[in-house]
């Protein structure tokens, strides 16, 4: 994956990103088509990321704990896609949003 073009590294990242919003916020009352783009970015994905990124994706989406969440299948694709990087970003320097408040910077999906 680090021999990816840039504009392809750039639209696997922005795939990871949508997934990772519209799989997290799905529930009973959520339009089928929501339910349509996620299974189909699932999709995608998993023929394109390797199976450790994929699969922590997937949990974070579903299940995010302090160890395995938004933030930090971010950093993980980050590291797989543009290394060398700096080593200073952590899962807690990741910016959250929430209607109505400042941008909160956890570690933790939700």
């Amino acid at each position: 994956m680090k021999d990816f073009p840039a504009r392809e590294k750039f639209d696997l990242a922005a795939m990871v990103a949508q997934y990772l919003v519209v799989a997290s916020t799905l529930d009973k009352t959520s339009a089928p088509e929501d339910y349509d783009h996620a299974n189909e970015l699932s999709l995608e994905l998993a023929m394109l990321l390797p199976g450790r990124i994929y699969r922590a994706m997937v949990e974070a989406a579903a299940h995010p704990d302090g160890k395995v969440n938004q933030a930090s299948v971010a950093l993980m694709l980050r590291k797989e896609l543009f290394v060398p990087l700096d080593a200073d970003l952590q899962p807690e320097h990741i910016a959250f949003h929430a209607p109505g408040t400042a941008p909160k910077l956890k570690s933790r999906a939700h």
